[in-house]
C-alpha cells in the first residue's frame, strides 16, 4: 500500500518483506528468525537483548525493571503487604526473601525437574518445643520484572500465611487462594503488563491454578466480602463439608 512504512524485524532488525510472524505485543519478525520469548512479558527478544543461561531471555522493555537488589525486593514486598492489609490479612512478621538463580531454586525445591524453573519457593519449618514456632523464607527466581516478581511474591507469602496458621486445604483451594494474591497484586498495579498477566490467569485451563483460582476469586468477591481471612475460613468450611460428603 502506498505510503505504508515497512516494519523492521523485532529479532534481527532488518526490514520485514513478505510473510512474517507477530507476537502478542504486535511486534513483527521474520518467519526464519527464531522466536525466543521474554521470560517476563512474552515479547519476542532481539538478538541484542539479554540472553541468559538455561534458555532464558529478557527483552529491552523489561531489563530495567527486573528485581535484583535488596531495595527492589523491599519496594515490592511493601506493595504486597499493603494490598494484603487492605484486604484484611496480616503477615506473620517480616519474611526473609532471597533472589536466587535457576540452579539454586531447583535444588531447594527438591522436586523432579521437568524443564521449568519455579518462579518462587516457600520454605517453612517449626522450631522449639514440638515445632511451636514457625520459621519461613521465600526464595525468588532472578531476573523477574517487578510486576511478575510481585505476583509471585504475593503467591508465596500466602503460602507462608497458611503454613504459619497450620491451614491445610485441598490443592485447588490452597493454590487458588495463593493465586488470588497474585491477581490482587496485578489489579493493584493496573499497568499494561499486569493487565495481560491478569487476563491470562482468567483464561488458565489448569484445574488447580486456573479453575481453583477462579472459584476462590468468586468466593472472595461474594461470600468472603473481599476479606482474605474470611475467605480462607470459608474455604476451610467448604473443604470439611466436601470430606463429609465424600465419606457418605
Amino acid at each position: 500500500m502506498k505510503g505504508l512504512t515497512p516494519q523492521n524485524c523485532a529479532v534481527c532488525g532488518q526490514p520485514v518483506v513478505g510473510r512474517c510472524r507477530v507476537d502478542e505485543w504486535g511486534q513483527y519478525f521474520h518467519e526464519q528468525c527464531e522466536f525466543k520469548p521474554c521470560i517476563n512479558c512474552g515479547r519476542v527478544v532481539a538478538m541484542g537483548d539479554l540472553h541468559l543461561p538455561h534458555n532464558r531471555q529478557v527483552c529491552s522493555h523489561c531489563i530495567d525493571k527486573v528485581v535484583q537488589k535488596d531495595a527492589h525486593v523491599q519496594w515490592v514486598y511493601d506493595r504486597v503487604q499493603e494490598i494484603f492489609e487492605k484486604n484484611f490479612l496480616s503477615l506473620p512478621g517480616r519474611v526473609p526473601v532471597e533472589v536466587v538463580d535457576p540452579d539454586r531454586i531447583v535444588k531447594l525445591s527438591r522436586n523432579n525437574y521437568d524443564g521449568r524453573y519455579p518462579s518462587g519457593l516457600t520454605v517453612s519449618g517449626g522450631i522449639g518445643l514440638f515445632g511451636a514456632k514457625m520459621n519461613h523464607k521465600v526464595y525468588m527466581l532472578d531476573y523477574q520484572h517487578k510486576v511478575v516478581f510481585g505476583g509471585v511474591l504475593a503467591h508465596e507469602l500466602l503460602h507462608v500465611w497458611q503454613n504459619e496458621h497450620r491451614v491445610s486445604l485441598p490443592p485447588k483451594y490452597c493454590e487458588g487462594f495463593c493465586n488470588l494474591g497474585t491477581y490482587l497484586f496485578y489489579s493493584y498495579l493496573d499497568n499494561e503488563l499486569s493487565k495481560k498477566r491478569a487476563e491470562k490467569m482468567m483464561q488458565e485451563p489448569d484445574p488447580i491454578y486456573g479453575d481453583g483460582f477462579r472459584e476462590v476469586k468468586q468466593i472472595f468477591e461474594t461470600e468472603g466480602s473481599r476479606n482474605l481471612e474470611k475467605t480462607i475460613q470459608i474455604l476451610q468450611t467448604k473443604a470439611k463439608q466436601s470430606k463429609r460428603i465424600f465419606r457418605l
